[in-house]
């Protein structure tokens, strides 16, 4: 499993790969196995490994079998947990307020959808915007904002997003950064 260096080592990990099996207890693999498509398995426990990791590191457990993850929280405590996958990269963020995250393999997106998602004032902001991939770098910070924040809006339109600056590498928003790798773009909503 590789790990995709990011502005935010100490929240988020993001991660490529196979991981590794044994971070998982028996029941968290009867869990993958279940899965009828093997896609779902490997992204169901690749964020998970990215979720252990993470953890760990930040000295949560000794053991990263001893995570487990029952969203929003990482099981047994006070810490919140998002988790994302975009084939093949999948990620994960742990804070001890709501946080949220979302992994999108670059791609293009059609400005004209932009309507489904975004308010007129956050579409102006967009199209003002000269960073690649604009559009899903929207998408993916409206995306981790709403994991964030799903309790408080029906939609990710309604989610309000106020662009405060653009820079070579992402977006950063009032609430969520964006940061892209070229293959990757990765947002989290703190």
């Amino acid at each position: 499993m590789n790990v995709v260096v990011t502005p935010w080592p100490d929240r988020a990990r993001v991660v490529t790969g196979t991981p590794d099996l044994a971070l998982f207890r028996a029941e968290e693999l009867a869990t993958a196995n279940a899965f009828k498509l093997p896609k779902r398995r490997d992204e169901w426990l690749l964020s998970r490994a990215a979720a252990k990791e993470l953890a760990v590191q930040l000295g949560l457990a000794a053991d990263p079998r001893q995570v487990r993850v029952e969203r929003p929280f990482l099981a047994g405590t006070d810490w919140y947990v998002s988790l994302s996958h975009s084939e093949p990269y999948a990620g994960a963020a742990i804070a001890r307020e709501p946080i949220g995250v979302d992994v999108q393999v670059v791609r293009e997106l059609a400005e004209s959808a932009t309507h489904l998602f975004l308010s007129e004032d956050e579409d102006a902001a967009m199209r003002r915007c000269a960073i690649a991939h604009r559009v899903l770098h929207f998408w993916c910070a409206k995306e981790a904002a709403f994991k964030q924040r799903s309790s408080d809006f029906a939609t990710l339109k309604e989610l309000p997003l106020r662009l405060v600056r653009e820079s070579d590498s992402g977006l950063v928003f009032d609430a969520v950064e964006t940061f892209a790798t070229g293959e990757v773009i990765i947002a989290l909503a703190t």
